[in-house]
């Protein structure tokens, strides 16, 4: 009898190891798994900031453009228009009469 529970005792320590060499493999794998999640998580955001920043660097040329052609028009119309000489003169002439 007594030869039979230290079989069983021997088996029960077995089981225990094994459950514990189980559970450290479990946890192992766990965090290899979560590393690669991690990993793959970085890279998906660091692929989605560099098209955000491409969007940004193309919208900015496209602001830069739009602003460049309404400035351009702009100095056109200003080009354009009629320069009266004659009034800014007095104008001038008035306001050195009146004193700076």
């Amino acid at each position: 009898m007594s030869d039979i529970l230290e079989k069983l005792l021997g088996v029960e320590k077995s089981a225990g190891l094994l459950v514990s060499q189980a559970e450290a493999e479990a946890a192992r794998r766990k965090a290899e798994a979560q590393a690669e999640v991690e990993k793959l998580s970085a890279g998906a955001l660091k692929d989605q900031a560099v098209r955000a920043d491409a969007r940004i660097v193309a919208e900015r040329a496209a602001i830069a453009a739009e602003r460049e052609q309404k400035n351009s028009t702009y100095r056109e119309s200003l080009a354009a228009r009629a320069q009266n000489t004659e009034a800014l003169r007095r104008l001038v002439a008035e306001f050195v009469e009146k004193g700076l």
